[in-house]
């Protein structure tokens, strides 16, 4: 359960300065953002469960995490 949590967080990162450097307003990002990370933790637990095998759900979530942090280095905002 807590690599669907921080999957989604890693991907709302990612959701929020995508959006919001491509000029969208900062309350319409958030709104948005959490949409999309609802839809896609929906999907991550039905594919978790349908999965065969672990590794690939594993490795999936650990790349969303991974790219948040360069992505949010790479920006400026993170640390």
């Amino acid at each position: 359960m807590g690599g669907g949590y921080l999957a989604s967080s890693s991907a709302m990162v990612i959701f929020c300065l995508l959006l919001g450097s491509a000029g969208v307003a900062r309350a319409d990002v958030v709104t948005l953002s959490i949409l999309l990370v609802f839809v896609l933790y929906a999907c991550l637990v039905l594919w978790v469960f349908a999965a065969r095998v672990l590794w690939l759900p594993v490795m999936v979530f650990s790349l969303l995490a991974a790219s948040s942090y360069v992505l949010m280095s790479f920006s400026g905002h993170g640390g």
